[in-house]
């Protein structure tokens, strides 16, 4: 199945951020998931806002469970993180 995740960043982490985001990008790259797309949500002065991970997953718990091991997540840089199924209608996965 694939599922999404949506999460919204805190305004009151951004140094939380930046510390973390080499060790965020290698989570996301560690195979403990199919990432098939993974990038920032941007506000309207192209500042990033969140992000949104894309995978292959066997289960939503895996992807909790993935989601719970970024260290964004553990860390506080996201205020808010969602995870759905996702049923893609248009495209290379529909």
């Amino acid at each position: 199945m694939l599922a999404v995740r949506v999460a919204i960043s805190n305004p009151d982490k951004a140094d939380a951020r930046e510390l973390h985001l080499e060790d965020h990008k290698r989570h996301l790259r560690s195979g403990g998931i199919r990432v098939v797309q993974s990038g920032p949500i941007l506000d309207g002065a192209g500042k990033g806002s969140g992000g949104v991970v894309i995978a292959e997953v066997a289960s939503l718990d895996d992807m909790r469970r993935f989601s719970s091991e970024d260290p964004f997540v553990r860390h506080g840089v996201y205020s808010t993180v969602s995870i759905y199924e996702w049923r893609p209608t248009i495209g290379g996965n529909a």
